[in-house]
């Protein structure tokens, strides 16, 4: 595969992951925590926390198409 044929399936498959993480009306689908006492805490911008969500929700689907391809 070329590099501009990876570059244009990588772009078009990043596109299909948006809708794994939010609503159809573009909100997120995950909207906090709840700890063990049953407090519901809110997701703030931390890079690490954002980024721990986009890890449980898109792995599945990036092993996917690794194992698809």
């Amino acid at each position: 595969m070329m590099k501009a044929e990876f570059e244009n399936a990588l772009k078009e498959f990043a596109n299909t992951l948006t809708g794994h993480v939010s609503t159809e009306d573009g909100q997120w689908s995950v909207k906090g925590f709840i700890d063990a006492f049953r407090n519901v805490y809110t997701i703030s911008s931390d890079t690490k926390i954002v980024s721990k969500i986009l890890e449980i929700h898109l792995f599945p689907r990036i092993i996917g198409v690794m194992w698809a391809g």
